[in-house]
């Protein structure tokens, strides 16, 4: 059983327009061992409840924030959907440790996470001394020949027969937020079938190499990527509900931990962590992206770690090669670990801890 007294809450005040919650070790803070946990959608720092405990009994001091948009981390003035544009989400966690009075800092990204941790790392590589990111692949940052790329990738996929439609597209509709807080099943429900379905517990997450960056290629993933067209995220989990024995099954994600996410959830509603999709995806953002003429590389020591269950490692191809090939300068290399999926710090944390743990006492 997990020792959850080793992790203590607090709120750090007028951090870049934002009261941050976070979640802390209880460790000694010292010059070299703190580490910062981005979680990704939909989740919260909750998420590296496990992590934390077995890297603070390493000695490493753990601060995992709520992100913007969710959770317990609130917004001081009504929020504008231009906040979340990735230099600001980065700009979140580098004003959060600067206030802390943290100036070096190992950083540890999952899912969506990974994206963010890739871009502090670009931004404020000053910052960090290491990059472990997880379950998405991160091949650089967007250059002139890929801008509004997906766009051309969802008509291609409204056009199959039967069509279909890009899951990044959808969350950044209009209907998605209403669509998944009054859906049929329930949140609480919504919430467990959506861990469920893109775990290793769905025995039917068979990940493999994807071909080319076309639609006909990519509606080869399961449907929590390549959506039916006429399907909301709602309907599309509810045909891939856990059993309840699944469940009672479930000993990462039990109906306890479930709860953490459902109240948070309910409380907050899914719009917000929704909107780091839609600007993303915004033409307007992605040419302030490119105008800022990020570089191609990073030197920072870096590791990439998935479940072999995760299509996330796959969803965009060529990808993965190329961040193992260009993108990270200094890698330490590619880490799959056995019987996991999209959820890989919470599925198999020992074996997720075991490979950070090992690439940090390289590093340091």
């Amino acid at each position: 059983m997990p020792d959850y007294n080793l992790i203590k809450t607090k709120v750090v005040k007028n951090v870049n327009g934002l009261n941050f919650f976070i979640r802390e070790t209880r460790t000694e803070k010292k010059s070299s061992n703190t580490i910062v946990l981005l979680h990704g959608f939909p989740e919260l720092s909750y998420s590296f409840r496990f992590l934390m405990i077995l890297l603070s009994k390493q000695g490493y001091y753990c601060i995992a924030p709520d992100q913007r948009g969710y959770g317990k981390t609130l917004s001081i003035k009504e929020e504008k959907t231009n906040n979340f544009s990735i230099v600001n989400l980065s700009k979140d966690i580098f004003e959060l440790l600067k206030k802390l009075k943290i100036n070096k800092y190992h950083l540890i990204g999952h899912d969506f996470g990974s994206y963010v941790s890739s871009y502090i790392a670009l931004l404020y590589p000053q910052c960090i001394i290491s990059l472990t990111i997880m379950s998405m692949p991160f091949g650089g940052p967007l250059k002139e020949g890929n801008i509004n790329k997906l766009a051309t990738i969802n008509k291609e996929l409204n056009s199959l027969r039967p069509k279909r439609k890009h899951y990044q597209y959808y969350f950044s509709s209009k209907r998605a937020a209403s669509n998944i807080i009054n859906s049929r099943q329930g949140l609480k429900n919504f919430l467990r079938s959506y861990f469920y379905f893109k775990s290793y517990d769905y025995p039917f997450n068979k990940p493999f190499k994807l071909n080319s960056v076309t639609g006909i290629e990519l509606a080869k993933m399961p449907e929590y990527y390549i959506m039916k067209y006429n399907l909301g995220m709602a309907q599309t989990v509810l045909n891939f509900t856990p059993s309840q024995q699944e469940i009672n099954n479930c000993k990462w994600l039990t109906e306890k931990d479930l709860l953490i996410y459902y109240n948070n959830f309910k409380l907050r509603g899914i719009q917000e962590p929704l909107n780091w999709y839609k600007v993303m995806l915004s033409l307007r953002e992605q040419k302030k992206l490119i105008n800022l003429k990020l570089p191609s590389i990073i030197s920072i020591p870096s590791l990439f770690i998935a479940g072999e269950a995760d299509w996330g490692i796959y969803q965009k191809p060529g990808e993965l090669e190329k961040m193992e090939s260009i993108f990270f300068n200094n890698y330490a290399g590619t880490k799959i670990i056995k019987k996991a999926g999209h959820w890989v710090q919470q599925e198999k944390p020992a074996e997720t801890f075991k490979e950070i743990i090992s690439f940090l006492n390289k590093v340091t």
